[in-house]
């Protein structure tokens, strides 16, 4: 056991590495790292002893805007009995920042959380509790996120079935139980066994780089369960995330949308999945000149899934 997965030379070994990737947001860096100030990682069945926990802050601009943030805060941190590390990944794009998170943590257990999240009271010991309690029938755990709209009215558009486009509630049940094969959950709110990476990594042609929209870098939990990972999900363990006001517009949802489906086919393709097939035309002329902020219900979501089957579409040529 190697000096630096203890608290000191003497201290409990580390079993838990919250991750935290950031981008150009130290304002909501700082935030979050505020809600995980007395975050407690719970006790092990038969164990007197608390586990210990890290926070691992992995900072993707070449800027290095969250430096001051953190170090700002390690010694708060410290005084807690939490390290709290820096770390600057220069290739952009998130998938690099948790890749080398997952390389830097130090505990068996890895939690993720964004810096636009905000973990809420209780979140990281709910979240490794069933890997507490069920130990080895465990491999995967995943919470709930609920939107916060900051200083802004929830928009009267954007209905409950819409808000998993904007990473938020998952709702699959009211109480903690496994999930089934076809229910996800999202990155910025998960934690899983660190062995579970050994030969994986987060595709790094995937995923946000900058202000861009590709997604699907969590496909590797996809592989991992396809492999037999059992996901557990406890909707009490609970961080909420911030809606940036300029995505709270359909044209933003529009281009959501459309790299989503961009995304799904790339990621189909590289696995050797089955691809989805439509018949459409579409007058791009007239889409273009169409007023999408005018669109509501059931109008709205048939626009949605138009901009995501084009962007499908789009995805045969790329890649």
């Amino acid at each position: 056991m190697s000096t630096a997965q203890r608290l000191g030379n003497d201290g409990p070994e580390i079993g838990a590495s919250i991750v935290l990737c950031t981008h150009r947001r130290p304002e909501l860096l700082a935030a979050c790292l505020d809600s995980l100030a007395g975050q407690r990682a719970g006790f092990a069945p038969g164990s007197s002893r608390e586990m210990a926990h890290e926070i691992l802050v992995i900072d993707n601009s070449p800027l290095e805007d969250g430096r001051a943030v953190v170090e700002s805060r390690q010694a708060a941190f410290a005084l807690r009995g939490v390290p709290l590390r820096y770390v600057m990944e220069g290739n952009p794009g998130v998938s690099f920042a948790r890749n080398r998170g997952v390389l830097e943590a130090v505990g068996a257990l890895i939690a993720f959380i964004d810096d636009d999240e905000r973990a809420c009271d209780g979140w990281l010991e709910r979240l490794l509790e069933p890997f507490h309690r069920l130990g080895d029938a465990v491999d995967i755990v995943a919470g709930e996120v609920e939107p916060d709209f900051g200083a802004l009215a929830r928009p009267d558009w954007l209905a409950d079935d819409m808000m998993h486009f904007f990473s938020c509630r998952w709702g699959w049940d009211s109480e903690p139980r496994f999930l089934r094969e076809a229910e996800w959950f999202g990155e910025g709110n998960c934690a899983f066994r660190k062995r579970l990476m050994a030969g994986r990594a987060f595709p790094t042609d995937l995923g946000r780089k900058g202000d861009g929209l590709m997604t699907n870098e969590g496909i590797v939990f996809m592989e991992m369960r396809s492999a037999g990972a059992a996901t557990y999900y406890v909707p009490a363990a609970m961080v909420s995330h911030l809606i940036h006001p300029d995505r709270l517009n359909r044209r933003w949802l529009m281009r959501r949308m459309f790299y989503q489906g961009v995304s799904n086919r790339l990621t189909q393709r590289r696995y050797g999945l089955s691809e989805q097939r439509w018949d459409f035309n579409v007058n791009l002329a007239k889409l273009a000149d169409l007023d999408v902020e005018s669109l509501e219900g059931e109008s709205l979501r048939a626009m949605i899934r138009l901009y995501y089957q084009l962007g499908y579409a789009s995805g045969s040529s790329m890649g």
